[in-house]
């Protein structure tokens, strides 16, 4: 059963890796695979591989099924709201699924399809051409008609950055859209669907009511009905540099408790009851309410990943008390497995999974044969040191670092959640239909011990240095990872258990890769509607603008700038030039500087964009850095304001030169070419202002000669960016045209000897469910 799991898993992962889905025909080879596992032993093993890659093949979501001719254009649909709405300052997003759908009189394919929708304006600020409406409350279940533009799945793809088409793919979402206020919303009918989400829901917002600005609330929600939405970026990064993030929504930890809790309350009841004692033994009576009451709690989670694989584990557990037959705890992790890959076999797509089964398999393989019951306190904070380690593979290779503190902070934190803070959440969920009342005291007492460890928690997140940042290390090092970690957490007096640990020198120092001396890195990355850009030397890094705010939480220095720069092994960022004063190129800057320590800040107008210990950026400035010259060639001291005031920054080495112009326009352009004529001259030109249809003079064009030029414009962008007549200008010099919203982020390595060609993330690192 264990290497049946395994292999299983293994087939499915292969089809995960493909660039394309093969075709579904192959399927039509499963029955043969089941007849052979049944009738041919020896060829069990391939077998399971092979049974697992045709049947992810087989239940693999279709790719999106919005046609070409219907992106971006006004549709009409009617249906329901299928997830618990995620509200912000601005906007409100949830999942839609689809009962019919038109363009005018025409009917668009999309009945039965799962949507990403996003409602702006939430705040009462409106445009002339999307005006703001009053709406009701949206509620799961709901019936609702819209009017939106759809565009098919697309998110930003770059070095160490989240995959939210991965995301959306494993959750069936077909394409995201932003919902219109002509012709209005309208509310078709109440509660028309889906009950669970309804309770969950009714959940959230009673607890909202009740603790109105209360930070800890959205813990308090995730932990009873798995809705992480009201959790801030902010205290996830609190909760993961040190560990605890697991304990923050429902969990395996918490699924095993609650069935735990269940069982010891009713085997203690019924047999302290001798006419139920004598009719049904306590055990069966205790293992079956553990089960109803584990499957109702996972059903309240939402069927979130770790809670359906401790369901399982409780289900065959319980399952063979029932029937009076032992099961070993490793066969029941393999069945769980199993059955979790059966029934949902794109959950290897999310990082979840493997810290969930992980974590589980860790802890069966430490306390298997070795727990004593004398000696409790001293094995449970070994267990929690042994469970960091062996989580030591996924977090490097999901999150590029490594939380020193974590066995501490757990132990602080398990019995903490476990004890006071879940119960009473829980508590509180159950009297929700009892009234105000009934749900105020648990729930102030949950907010109240949560508070308690949260400032815990805060006092550990202060001590300096807890926090390992390391570069996502390449797969090849788990095959050398995972065996020196079993050597490690094997039993004292196995023979060569010293040997793990060089085997885990590869996962934590990977093979460091730099420019040579004097060439550098360019990346400019897939920020969306802004502009980031990265240039790396030997020895040195340096950030040219931060991208824009993508939420009322969440920005491009936190989504895509720190996972890049921790992704290729930078510990500090050693300048920070801000081109100008707009909200594209500056959202990302306060996360930046607090997730990475920044040397020099240079500014064109620090009047607005007023950021502490910044130097304004002034034509003349220059330094090299590791045989690499920096030159600052705009603004002048005085003369520009606006975009006209951009810090303009050449970066030139052995192998090439990048320009950077910012957002200058028509008069910074003519300056700057008659200023500096063949001094201009770069490979590689980002073109100013995204590509606005005014800008580019002929005259700038001319002296900068680039052989690329490189947009970065959001997928779709409302602005209409880069427009066809600047398109067609800059064709007209010859270069080649690259946009970061279709290739991903775009690397060119400026080396000497190598030839200059752009990396394009988006084509290079292709899964079948990325968007071409």
């Amino acid at each position: 059963m264990r290497l049946a799991a395994v292999a299983f898993l293994a087939g499915i992962l292969l089809l995960q890796m493909l660039p394309e889905l093969p075709a579904r025909g192959w399927t039509w080879a499963l029955p043969v695979v089941l007849l052979t596992l049944a009738f041919i032993p020896r060829l069990r093993l391939p077998g399971w591989g092979v049974a697992g890659f045709l049947w992810a093949l087989l239940l693999a979501p279709p790719l999106s099924t919005l046609p070409t001719e219907f992106e971006g254009a006004e549709l009409w649909v009617e249906g329901w709201i299928a997830s618990i709405p995620d509200r912000e300052w601005r906007n409100t997003r949830f999942e839609f699924v689809v009962d019919q759908a038109r363009r005018g009189e025409q009917s668009a394919p999309l009945a039965g399809q799962r949507l990403r929708l996003a409602w702006w304006n939430d705040s009462g600020t409106g445009t002339d051409e999307n005006p703001a409406v009053e709406r009701p409350a949206l509620r799961a279940g709901d019936r609702w008609g819209f009017a939106t533009r759809l565009k098919r799945p697309h998110g930003l793809l770059n070095p160490g950055g989240f995959d939210y088409e991965r995301y959306l793919y494993a959750r069936n979402i077909v394409a995201t859209g932003t919902i219109h206020s002509q012709p209005p919303p309208q509310l078709l009918a109440r509660s028309d669907r889906y009950p669970l989400d309804r309770y969950r829901q009714r959940v959230a917002d009673s607890f909202e009511r009740r603790l109105p600005g209360n930070l800890q609330v959205g813990v308090l929600v995730a932990l009873a009905v798995g809705e992480e939405g009201g959790i801030t970026p902010w205290q996830w990064d609190v909760f993961n540099r040190l560990g605890v993030g697991h304990l923050m929504s429902i969990s395996g930890s918490h699924i095993g408790l609650v069935a735990g809790v269940v069982f010891g309350l009713i085997w203690i009841g019924w047999s302290r009851a001798p006419p139920l004692a004598l009719r049904w033994p306590a055990t069966r009576a205790a293992a079956l309410a553990a089960m109803l009451g584990a499957g109702a709690y996972t059903l309240l989670s939402g069927l979130s990943v770790p809670a359906q694989r401790s369901f399982l584990m409780a289900a065959v557990a319980m399952t063979a008390l029932l029937l009076q037959r032992s099961a070993a705890p490793s066969r029941i992790l393999a069945l769980a497995l199993l059955v979790v890959l059966i029934v949902d076999p794109g959950s290897p797509l999310l990082a979840g999974f493997w810290l969930s089964f992980g974590a589980v398999a860790a802890i069966l393989y430490t306390v298997s044969g070795r727990w004593r019951e004398r000696r409790w306190f001293g094995q449970t904070v070994g267990l929690q040191v042994n469970i960091t380690l062996a989580m030591l593979p996924p977090t490097l290779v999901f999150f590029q670092q490594f939380p020193l503190l974590s066995p501490l902070a757990n132990l602080i934190a398990i019995p903490w959640v476990d004890c006071t803070v879940l119960p009473l959440s829980l508590l509180a969920a159950v009297l929700e239909p009892l009234g105000a009342a009934a749900q105020r005291l648990p729930l102030e007492l949950a907010a109240l011990t949560m508070e308690g460890l949260w400032h815990v928690l805060l006092w550990l997140d202060r001590l300096p240095g807890m926090v390992l940042y390391r570069p996502a290390p390449p797969l090849w090092t788990l095959a050398f990872a995972l065996p020196g970690l079993a050597l490690l957490l094997a039993p004292r007096g196995l023979p060569g258990r010293w040997l793990g640990l060089p085997l885990c020198l590869p996962l934590l120092w990977p093979p460091a890769s730099a420019p040579a001396p004097g060439g550098f890195w360019f990346t400019l990355l897939e920020v969306g509607p802004g502009l980031a850009a990265v240039v790396r030397t030997q020895r040195h890094v340096l950030v040219y603008d931060t991208g824009p705010k993508l939420g009322a939480t969440l920005d491009a220095g936190r989504a895509v700038l720190v996972p890049f720069l921790r992704q290729q092994g930078a510990i500090q960022v050693d300048a920070l030039i801000v081109s100008h004063a707009d909200g594209q190129h500056t959202g990302g800057v306060r996360s930046l500087r607090e997730l990475m320590p920044v040397r020099r800040i240079l500014a064109s107008t620090l009047e607005q964009t007023p950021i502490e210990g910044a130097e304004p950026c002034r034509a003349g400035q220059g330094w090299e850095w590791d045989g690499v010259r920096f030159q600052v060639l705009h603004p002048p001291p005085a003369g520009f304001s606006g975009d006209d005031a951009s810090c303009v920054l050449k970066v030139e080495g052995a192998a090439g030169r990048v320009l950077l112009p910012g957002d200058i326009e028509t008069a910074a352009e003519t300056t700057l070419a008659a200023t500096h004529g063949a001094g201009l001259a770069a490979e590689i030109l980002v073109a100013p202002h995204h590509g606005h249809r005014n800008f580019s003079t002929p005259a700038f064009l001319d002296a900068v000669r680039p052989r690329y030029v490189l947009f970065s414009t959001g997928y779709r962008n409302r602005f209409g960016y880069p427009r066809s007549e600047t398109m067609a200008r800059y064709r007209a010099t010859g270069a080649a045209l690259l946009n970061a919203s279709g290739e991903g982020a775009l690397t060119f390595r400026l080396e000497p000897g190598q030839a200059l060609e752009a990396e394009r993330y988006r084509r290079a690192h292709r899964h079948y469910w990325t968007a071409p």
